[in-house]
């Protein structure tokens, strides 16, 4: 790949020059514009949309605080792709959590020509156990030996600064992305590259301990209170309505997680909205949460890395900005870039007066050692328990894996998630708000915790779910999940895809389904009710056959 780059002076002549659809790649590094030449970054994003071909890709690097309300309207002529977090040097932040979050997002010009590299980082294995650090729960077997695919979450190189610059380090992973034998990239501003940090990309780079005064919120006189009978209620009906029978000023901490406006089970929304209908619904009752929102209150929604960037765009102008929380939500091994991140956002409604209590939930486990819960019993009574700060980057709790820890709802978010927001960001008594709660995660996990709870949903069904919920957490101090019905067949899905991995090793092929009909100790029709495509089937059978 031909890769040019621009220094700070000539960029912008040089862009003028080029002609039109041209260029194959684009990487901007825009924390340097934006601190030497901010009046010129706008200005440089449409000279890249005007150069990039039809099949090109635009990559800016930033932070989460500066990038989403500029980055916003490129959505209008570009295709976001990847919003990736990449883990770095931490910056002990005067307020909010401490950042160790630096980005780089990826936009395409093609709706449909997204043509990147397979990037793998070497797996990494527990310290203790020796297993590998990711867990893929049960889906062990389709690791590729080689390394895992690179997710949108990057935490496995060396911490450094890509704030302000971009390190050398993750300028080569990402130019491995991109490469095209025939392609022409364009880098700039050279200045804006950090060269020459001779930095090995297997040296483990620990935290170092941090230490926070306990949050101290003084008292504000201008929030109101809520009628008792608004309080520690599961409200049936549509969010903005519901919402304006409460106060201004009288909500602690509000939580959202709004449908993800993708093709997605869910009960009773519409999810199929367009883009821009769907924006327009959610800054309709983000509104509301701002207007009941405390003066000392602060507020979560998590989302799509492309959402998150309309929401915070929205909320830029609103409150104020505190954390883009990647949390790190580990997906099964598959495609050229793992969709792991989900963007949690963190704002309040003062920039410095709001409860923010990190010795709750900090500092947290190694990441050298894995989550198991095998493991982590048999450390902890051997006494190997080191701990590092937390950061924007949460690794450290997983989606749901197991059917039997959740309830019917497509996107239901784990306990341990919930909980940690309502420990950091209110005390007891304080009143926590969710007005799309789905089954009922957030009121649950304020009741825990000694919190009052508001709860909105628009589906009668998920609210029963929520209040069962609630009176079995009153009346017997748990929750006691209904069984699910396990498949007719006793096979696995695990089973079936090690047999045509098997198959595959014989055949020195992908096995076709004929092939199972005639070889397979398992008939046909298993296969089918198990997987939706033959190709889900075929996972494991891929990596004895890969390239």
């Amino acid at each position: 790949m031909n890769i040019q780059y621009l220094k700070n002076q000539d960029y912008l002549p040089a862009l003028k020059s080029i002609s039109n659809q041209s260029v194959d790649s684009i990487l901007l590094v825009g924390s340097y514009i934006l601190k030497v030449r901010k009046n010129t970054f706008k200005e440089a994003l449409d000279q890249c949309i005007r150069v990039l071909k039809d099949t090109g890709f635009l990559l800016i690097q930033g932070t989460p605080k500066s990038l989403p309300s500029r980055i916003e309207p490129l959505m209008k002529s570009l295709y976001f792709k990847y919003w990736i977090a990449i883990e770095s040097n931490i910056l002990e932040n005067k307020q909010g959590l401490p950042s160790a979050h630096a980005t780089v997002v990826i936009f395409s010009k093609s709706k449909d020509s997204f043509k990147i590299n397979k990037v793998r980082f070497q797996h990494r294995y527990c310290n203790f156990c020796n297993r590998t650090l990711k867990d893929w729960g049960g889906k062990s077997h389709l690791m590729n030996p080689a390394g895992y695919a690179i997710s949108d979450v990057w935490r496995d190189l060396p911490k450094q600064d890509n704030y302000t610059r971009l390190s050398q380090t993750v300028l080569e992973v990402l130019l491995r992305l991109i490469d095209n034998k025939d392609g022409k990239c364009l880098v700039f501003p050279l200045e804006g590259i950090e060269f020459g940090n001779n930095i090995s990309l297997t040296d483990n780079h620990l935290s170092p301990r941090l230490s926070f005064l306990k949050s101290s919120v003084q008292a504000i006189h201008n929030a109101n209170k809520i009628d008792e009978d608004l309080l520690d209620v599961v409200h049936c009906g549509d969010a903005i309505e519901i919402l304006s029978k409460y106060p201004d000023n009288s909500v602690d901490l509000a939580f959202a997680d709004p449908p993800y406006n993708l093709d997605k089970s869910y009960n009773l929304y519409n999810d199929e909205k367009e883009d821009e209908r769907y924006i327009e619904w959610c800054n309709s009752w983000l509104k509301e949460y701002i207007r009941v929102l405390k003066p000392s209150g602060s507020l979560y929604i998590v989302n799509l890395p492309k959402w998150g960037i309309h929401h915070a765009s929205f909320l830029n102008k609103h409150l104020h900005f505190q954390n883009w929380i990647a949390w790190d939500a580990i997906s099964e091994p598959r495609g050229k870039i793992m969709p792991a991140h989900y963007a949690l956002l963190f704002y309040t409604k003062h920039p410095t007066n709001f409860t923010l209590n990190y010795q709750n939930v900090s500092p947290i486990d190694s990441p050298v050692f894995c989550l198991r819960s095998s493991c982590i019993r048999q450390r902890k009574k051997q006494g190997v328990d080191p701990k590092v700060p937390l950061t924007d980057i949460w690794w450290d709790i997983h989606r749901i894996k197991h059917k039997k820890d959740r309830d019917m709802h497509p996107c239901q978010l784990p306990d341990k998630l919930l909980e940690r927001i309502i420990l950091l960001s209110s005390n007891e008594g304080d009143v926590v708000l969710d007005a799309l709660c789905g089954v009922g995660t957030t009121p649950v996990a304020a009741l825990k915790l000694g919190r009052r709870y508001v709860a909105i949903d628009i589906d009668r069904r998920y609210v029963k779910i929520t209040e069962k919920k609630i009176e079995q957490l009153r009346s017997q101090g748990f929750i006691t999940r209904r069984s699910k019905k396990k498949s007719l067949s006793d096979i696995t899905k695990k089973e079936l895809q090690l047999e045509l991995k098997d198959l595959a090793k014989s055949l020195g092929r992908l096995p076709n389904q004929k092939d199972v009909e005639e070889m397979s100790k398992y008939g046909l029709q298993v296969f089918k009710e198990n997987f939706i495509t033959w190709g889900k089937a075929l996972k494991a059978a891929k990596l004895e056959v890969r390239e």
